[in-house]
């Protein structure tokens, strides 16, 4: 065994080769002898783990049946109690064991043990056993960072490392230690308003100080404010970040600092921030210090305070170093774990035995370890030096596994897939399997009662009847009597979006610290144009470029100088600047007055308006407009969708523009309805007429639908359903759905929907 450090032996080899020992000197312990079923098991584990070069010996053991010496012991005989379970997946293996550990406690003594050195099978197998409230044993323990203390310490670092960033600091601030001097109630209220006012909106703020600008911006625009927070939910944000600002005092004046400081006084800032931020109404933060982690972290930062006086650093590698130091610390629960129920590693079981032994997680990767010669000695380096060969480790792992073999009932546990990625068997599991296999005896190594089926079955529905397509009718009189152009093409192309948006008033929430997007790159380009126009509605200025970037150039800056505005933004902008002032005099010919921003409203039939506000409209001197849609996407709309009317915006424009819905046009003759291409790419911007009719024509078409669409939608029987249609009209509005999580749609949808409006 001596050229095996694999072997399970091999140390046990070694031992008495340098003691001087005959292994046939070697006996039990007297009263320790094993029996029949004992020996049988022994020398079918001797047989599967036997070096690879004396594997040809199998045939003989076979046809020998398994037979020791002496004629006892027969194969079968080593199997009894022998079970091998295979899972699916890895939650199914979890789910199995803990279903065999909750069977073995049935039994009045009977002791059951999992042995596996995956922490992640541990920790998933004593979860389960959580839901039939078995607080198993785990001598590995529960690592400190993973405790509700341990957790809370570490986002005050987090908060404080991001300077504040918004994911961060929510984070803490839902922490249930988190209270900052208020009922646990009302610090998640608080935390909520500041989330709702501040951060649910594109925000480009650094800091509290960043924060506390998005409240006052949100306080200054008084629609966006009633969508979010009330004027009591604002004052509660605005104290909460004061609180804030008061707690972090001590950590984020080192922070701001980039000079070296001891270690000593970071940690103690930790801790005066961890306590300010932990105190309750009655000034006490003793909750962050109780219990098993509570305590074993207060002597971690005591001991870090007392020995980081002569260690220096930024404050910037505070956060990795404390982190470091915790990584090793675990704690033990002392209390109300189940006496005959275990969780080991294969180092604890080794002098252990109960009544049945679960060896989890039998995969290559993980037992055995992969190991390697490391960076530093090659393997005839180590072997010169006398250092034993990484398969050493293999050794001692195979010796653990033969051992725990040596129990009553064992049962072999892998899954065949974890975390999706396909695993392969243990080289221990595989070789035992060959033996059982060759010897036709698989049978005996099945389990006696189907664990895996009985895992699967737990969150698996008896029948499944899919969601169907929700058909929401609301009462008539619920239903919208206004809407805008915009929701107009929302209601032909899905109208379980209006049901959603405009009767249930929901509307989805941005998410948490939203970088500048597309949609807030549109408004900048709208806004510049509108502020140009506005200002020269009749005669351009000489330098049309310059005005129009130093108007977007304000802007721009009200993003803080963002590296996306800077990078990408301002020269797509450029671009498009320098197009504009190139075809913007043509469209200006002599006598025309630009209207931009033009809010318009007209009663399409008794009962329902229709509200719009054009980007732009030029009026001529014959009295005829021109209507303008400024579109910042890569793409315009077809003039096919145009035609068809599923792009029906601007000819619905065109319908107000008739009817006299804009108040300071009057009633005026529709002469083209255009589009303006914002992109910024390629030549920086684009113009086309929308669609192929004349704007007339498309405006009598788009009025005689939106009669029949609300004469439909009239009826208390029509629904409002989810449309899902073939082509490329709709494919935009169907990508950014908000609403496509609470019609379930990926629950019944089978095939695209392909239905017109009725």
């Amino acid at each position: 065994l001596a050229e095996h450090p694999e072997h399970p032996q091999a140390g046990m080899a070694e031992l008495l080769r340098k003691l001087g020992v005959d292994r046939e000197l070697v006996r039990y312990v007297p009263g320790s002898e094993p029996n029949a079923a004992a020996r049988a098991r022994l020398h079918l584990v001797s047989e599967a783990l036997r070096p690879a070069e004396s594997i040809e010996l199998w045939q003989r053991f076979l046809e020998a049946d398994g037979l020791l010496p002496d004629g006892r012991a027969s194969f079968a005989n080593a199997l009894t109690g022998l079970r091998v379970v295979v899972a699916p997946t890895a939650h199914d293996e979890a789910e199995a064991i803990a279903l065999i550990l909750k069977s073995c406690i049935e039994t009045p003594g009977k002791t059951a043990a999992l042995v596996t050195p995956d922490r992640v099978l541990a920790r998933r197998v004593a979860a389960r056993l959580k839901r039939h409230d078995l607080a198993i044993d785990d001598s590995a323990g529960v690592p400190v960072s993973r405790t509700v203390p341990g957790a809370f310490l570490d986002l005050v670092l987090g908060a404080a490392e991001t300077n504040f960033a918004p994911p961060e600091l929510m984070a803490l601030l839902k922490h249930p230690l988190t209270l900052i001097g208020r009922r646990p109630a009302e610090a998640r209220a608080a935390a909520r308003a500041l989330e709702r006012g501040a951060f649910r909106d594109i925000y480009v703020g650094q800091g509290l100080a960043g924060a506390l600008a998005a409240l006052e911006a949100a306080r200054g625009d008084g629609k966006r404010r009633r969508s979010t927070i009330s004027e009591h939910e604002q004052a509660t944000a605005l104290k909460l970040v004061a609180d804030l600002e008061a707690a972090f005092a001590p950590l984020a004046a080192l922070f701001a600092d980039d000079s070296e400081h001891k270690a000593a006084r970071l940690a103690d800032a930790h801790a005066q921030t961890a306590e300010a931020l932990a105190c309750d109404r009655d000034s006490s933060s003793s909750s962050l210090w109780q219990g098993d982690a509570g305590e074993a972290l207060s002597v971690l930062l005591a001991e870090l305070i007392d020995a980081g006086r002569n260690l220096t650093m930024e404050a910037a590698d505070y956060p990795p170093f404390y982190r470091t130091l915790l990584a090793g610390e675990v704690v033990r629960p002392a209390a109300s774990l189940h006496p005959r129920l275990f969780i080991w590693g294969p180092l604890e079981a080794r002098l252990q035995q109960p009544d049945v032994m679960i060896l989890g997680s039998l995969n290559e990767g993980v037992w055995p370890r992969p190991q390697e010669a490391g960076p530093w000695l090659s393997r005839p380096m180590r072997e010169k030096l006398g250092l034993s060969p990484p398969e050493r480790r293999n050794g001692l792992a195979a010796h653990d596994f033969a051992q725990a073999l040596g129990a009553g009932t064992v049962y072999l546990t892998r899954a065949l897939k974890v975390d999706g990625v396909p695993t392969v068997a243990s080289r221990w599991l595989q070789r035992l399997l060959a033996l059982v296999e060759a010897a036709k005896l698989e049978h005996r190594i099945a389990p006696e009662l189907p664990w895996v089926e009985w895992a699967r079955e737990r969150d698996r529905a008896p029948t499944f009847e899919p969601a169907k397509p929700p058909r929401p009718c609301p009462p008539v009189d619920a239903r919208p009597r206004s809407l805008s152009v915009t929701r107009i093409e929302k209601w032909i192309a899905n109208p379980y979006e209006i049901f959603a948006r405009n009767i249930l008033k929901l509307e989805r929430l941005k998410p948490l610290g939203t970088e500048p997007d597309p949609a807030l790159r549109g408004q900048i380009v709208h806004k510049s144009l509108h502020d140009f126009a506005r200002e020269h509605p009749n005669t351009l200025p000489a330098d049309i470029y310059g005005e129009l970037m130093a108007r977007a150039d304000r802007h721009f800056a009200e993003l803080g100088g963002s590296p996306m505005v800077e990078a990408f933004w301002r020269p797509s902008f450029q671009r498009f600047a320098r197009w504009f002032a190139a075809t913007e005099p043509v469209r200006r010919f002599c006598g025309i007055t630009t209207y931009t921003e033009v809010e318009g409203a007209l009663d399409i039939v008794e009962g329902f308006r229709l509200t719009a506000r054009a980007d732009r409209i030029d009026a001529s001197e014959d009295g005829s407009v021109a209507i303008y849609d400024y579109k910042t996407g890569s793409t315009l709309p077809a003039p096919k969708h145009v035609d068809e009317l599923s792009a029906p915006q601007l000819p619905l424009e065109a319908v107000i523009a008739e009817g006299g819905g804009f108040a300071a046009l009057g009633s005026r003759a529709v002469s083209a309805l255009t589009y303006i291409g914002a992109s910024g790419r390629s030549e920086g911007g684009s113009e086309c007429q929308a669609g192929n009719k004349p704007a007339p024509d498309l405006a009598a078409e788009a009025r005689a639908k939106l009669v029949t669409l609300i004469a439909h939608y009239g009826d208390r029987a029509m629904p409002y359903e989810v449309k899902r249609r073939r082509g490329g009209a709709f494919t935009r509005a169907y990508d950014y759905d908000d609403y496509a999580q609470l019609a379930r749609i990926q629950e019944w949808l089978t095939q695209e929907l392909d239905e017109d409006i009725r």
